[in-house]
């Protein structure tokens, strides 16, 4: 749960400071002079009085206050296994939400704030959805499902369906490893491309796919990757990024072909993932190298081998690849826009009865 937490709250546009304390975690989120805290207890290891809580409240207020903030507000977001472990110090704060992690829902006491910088809907959904994904190992089928249908990115969803759809029909007609067949039902290839002008191969060929494990691998990769940054950016944004990059790609291929005379014939989607892998690597930098669970610095090892795995086999289209990934970067600084919120009033605190 501290994961969910964690991740959307940096989707939000919060950023983690460090604590000395394990159970503690403090993200961050400033406008002007105004700096708004939220502390992410994790209550199941100990149980916090009154008084301590309060102190570790003013403790990064004062914090805030040193570093010049005139406006500082300190919320605190408590994970408990019991309820009833909280109820003294909700009583004594308004600035305080608990998430009850047996039945995994957010609750929010009487004196409570209803809504604290916009995020109580989004956060509530948050938990309702991992309360409803499966415990325990899980199959890639259900994998994915988690990460598509119960944790809805449906710009993703339609992707994936398209490509599957577009795979089953190829292969209704003749074999998908047929280098002629997939040439002539629109794989990029330069002399039909720069003889014929048939440019619609640089977007037929997204859609393509050399075999069932081609397939599989590269909608495994954009239901890991592209959910994630569908949500972070909106699903507008995601498919001109997905779009956009595996048209750049198919660009850096020909290109490519050119200018070492080759004249491979080119498919597939992981243009536009590593395009998405771009743009998730340009959220992080603009994220401060974090988000949630992912960092820049694995991104960055997961790019890194990626690329150099490509180099290493044989029937890689790298090229395709470099140029999906350097438009999706670019495209990611460009779409990407940190959540604006509304500044909360000290004074917001109703009963909820």
């Amino acid at each position: 749960m501290e994961a969910i937490v964690s991740e959307y709250l940096s989707q939000h546009g919060y950023s983690a400071l460090r604590s000395a304390m394990p159970q503690v975690e403090v993200f961050f989120r400033v406008e002007g002079n105004l700096a708004m805290a939220i502390l992410m207890i994790d209550g199941r290891q100990f149980i916090l009085d009154v008084p301590s809580y309060q102190n570790m409240k003013d403790q990064v207020g004062r914090m805030f206050e040193a570093k010049g903030y005139t406006n500082v507000c300190v919320f605190t977001i408590f994970l408990t296994p019991n309820i009833t472990n909280v109820h003294e110090i909700a009583r004594n704060d308004s600035f305080f939400w608990a998430i009850d992690l047996g039945r995994k829902r957010l609750c929010i006491f009487d004196n409570g704030m209803r809504d604290f910088d916009g995020l109580r809907d989004g956060l509530a959904d948050a938990i309702n959805m991992a309360a409803s994904r499966p415990v325990g190992d899980k199959t890639v089928g259900q994998w994915i499902i988690d990460h598509t249908v119960r944790n809805p990115a449906p710009a993703t969803v339609c992707l994936i369906l398209l490509n599957i759809i577009a795979f089953i029909a190829v292969t209704a007609f003749g074999s998908s490893t047929d280098l002629d067949y997939m040439i002539s039902i629109g794989a990029l290839y330069a002399p039909a491309v720069f003889d014929k002008a048939q440019f619609y191969r640089l977007f037929t060929c997204m859609f393509l796919h050399f075999g069932v494990e081609h397939l599989g691998a590269n909608m495994f990769a954009l239901a890991l990757f592209g959910s994630r940054v569908e949500r972070i950016m909106g699903s507008g944004r995601y498919l001109l990024l997905y779009i956009l990059s595996g048209l750049a790609a198919s660009m850096m291929s020909l290109g490519t072909g050119v200018f070492l005379h080759s004249t491979n014939a080119s498919v597939g989607a992981s243009g536009a993932v590593f395009g998405i892998i771009g743009a998730l690597f340009a959220i992080l930098i603009r994220n401060r190298g974090r988000l949630g669970s992912m960092t820049a610095g694995r991104a960055a090892f997961l790019i890194t081998y990626s690329i150099f795995s490509g180099f290493m086999a044989k029937g890689i289209d790298n090229a395709a690849h470099i140029g999906g990934l350097l438009m999706g970067l670019i495209l990611g600084f460009i779409l990407y826009r940190v959540p604006k919120r509304t500044k909360p009033k000290n004074e917001q605190t109703e009963n909820m009865g």
